[in-house]
């Protein structure tokens, strides 16, 4: 089951394009000759965020203009300045003269949490999760510009071991039990003064919304525990080819997707997943898919138009097994900034759609989102956004789909956040619901974050699903409350 309509996943990357993709991560990073061919590129390291990283927030998109061609000592100064405080990694040596050396230091995070659901059933109910987690990031910066980043995620969860392992579905012990993956892992840096590239496992967003995917389809989620975190965080990092070109105020990137991951969502005999059948394997493919996207930024609006060819990430049964065909989509989203106001728009056209009751047919669906951003008000920022995905030439036959897909479906999202206690204490929520009236289920949110201490932090949250449809009839009961606490180091 997914939120956000993805249904089911696939577990394994494909290892044929992981190595290619790490042999060509060493060629770039470790050839002989990288400082011949980059030689000049010291002069000039990545320029500034606004215009290079799609990732910045909203407001420096849309307030800043393109600074590409700016004199170059100048930039240079403008983008290393501050950066003192975080630690070069290219042989040179500390204040203390100590050598630093090729590894430089790791950082990461480690977390503790525990989430206990009130109405569930056994062996889900009362306290359902004693979760340890870890993550690993390293980050070096070359002399010559390029970055090399790579992070590492594992997690154990105590519960099946202090429940007893044989309460629990072997899908949902294979799943949830304990997992370590690498996330993150690529090179980035500059190829000429108007050229960039990001070659490995990485994300790419696409589109406005922090709450509804319409134009966001190049990475899949981690669905296991919907609603649990944000999009932001349920991101699974792909293996992408990615340049940047730019012109004038315009930026045009292609993208090659070599690698063909799928969401994972809830196991079979799971909280979320009360199915006793195992879900099918998914068909391998090992194609590269073509991504492109085209964007610019203007004083106090932008826009993106998007163009896909990917591998469905649903999919349908067919033969035993969970197909994702290609399907086709072209998009837009757009920005306008007025005062304290943000009004956003995405829309995306999707042609070769298959599902498992109608499998020798394909379908159109067009998606639309319009929102509204505000930050009026202090240390406080407040969105709502509607969504409407149409298919066109419905058939009734999509209503015996395993999740019923509906001719119009809709959604609405609304949240607020702010800051309390000079900005040591974080209040969140937000609420997503679905169906024209609102009245076909959805999750409510409401989590509070504390600054316990530099590097110290505590989440505290509960989440209440709503049932409406069948989707959220099966986990209206789910209702969970969580407190973790981590350590930055």
């Amino acid at each position: 089951m997914s939120i956000n309509g993805r249904v089911f996943s696939s577990k394994t990357p494909s290892k044929s394009k992981l190595a290619l993709l790490a042999m060509l991560l060493m060629t770039t990073v470790n050839a002989e000759s990288i400082d011949e061919a980059l030689e000049g590129f010291d002069d000039e390291p990545t320029t500034t965020q606004t215009a290079k990283n799609p990732s910045s927030t909203k407001e420096n998109n849309i307030s800043n203009s393109h600074t590409k061609h700016e004199n170059k000592e100048k930039i240079k100064d403008d983008i290393m300045d501050g950066f003192d405080d975080e630690p070069i990694v290219n042989s040179a040596k500390d204040k203390d003269g100590k050598l630093l050396g090729f590894l430089g230091d790791f950082t990461g995070k480690i977390t503790q949490q525990v989430a206990f659901a009130p109405n569930d059933d056994v062996p889900h109910d009362n306290v359902n999760s004693v979760k340890s987690s870890l993550l690993l990031d390293y980050e070096h910066k070359f002399d010559n510009g390029f970055k090399f980043k790579t992070n590492a995620k594992a997690y154990y969860d105590a519960i099946y071991d202090i429940r007893g392992k044989e309460k629990y579905s072997n899908d949902e012990l294979d799943e949830l039990k304990s997992e370590v993956e690498l996330f993150d892992a690529y090179v980035e840096g500059s190829l000429a003064d108007n050229l960039d590239m990001k070659l490995g496992r990485q994300v790419v967003v696409w589109g406005r919304s922090d709450t509804i995917r319409i134009t966001d389809v190049l990475n899949p989620l981690d669905n296991r525990r919907p609603a649990m975190v944000d999009i932001e965080d349920l991101r699974l990092p792909v293996g992408m080819a990615k340049l940047d070109y730019y012109v004038g105020d315009w930026r045009i990137t292609p993208i090659a997707v070599v690698e063909q991951r799928f969401s994972k969502n809830p196991p079979a005999g799971g909280a979320f997943n009360a199915s006793p059948n195992s879900l099918p394997s998914n068909e391998s493919y090992s194609d590269v898919t073509p991504a492109l996207s085209i964007g610019a930024e203007f004083s106090g609006w932008d826009v993106n138009f998007y163009a896909s060819n990917l591998h469905n990430d649903t999919g349908y049964f067919k033969n035993g097994k969970l197909n994702h065909d290609k399907v086709k989509m072209f998009g837009t989203a757009l920005n306008v900034l007025s005062g304290s106001w943000l009004l956003k728009g995405e829309l995306a056209h999707f042609d070769g759609l298959k599902y498992t009751p109608t499998q020798d047919k394909t379908f159109k669906r067009t998606d639309g989102l319009v929102g509204l951003e505000y930050n009026g008000i202090a240390d406080t920022h407040i969105s709502y956004d509607v969504s409407l995905r149409k298919v066109h030439d419905y058939d009734q036959a999509l209503k015996n789909n395993p999740l019923p897909v509906e001719e119009n479906t809709y959604q609405q999202a609304f949240r607020v956040s702010s800051d309390f206690v000079n900005a040591t204490v974080h209040g969140n929520y937000l609420i997503s619901l679905f169906g024209e009236k609102l009245d076909e289920g959805g999750f409510q949110r409401a989590w509070v974050k504390y600054d316990i201490a530099d590097g110290i932090f505590a989440n505290v949250g509960y989440v209440d699903y709503m049932g409406g449809s069948k989707r959220f009839d099966a986990v209206k009961n789910n209702d969970m409350a969580f407190v973790d606490v981590s350590y930055s180091f």
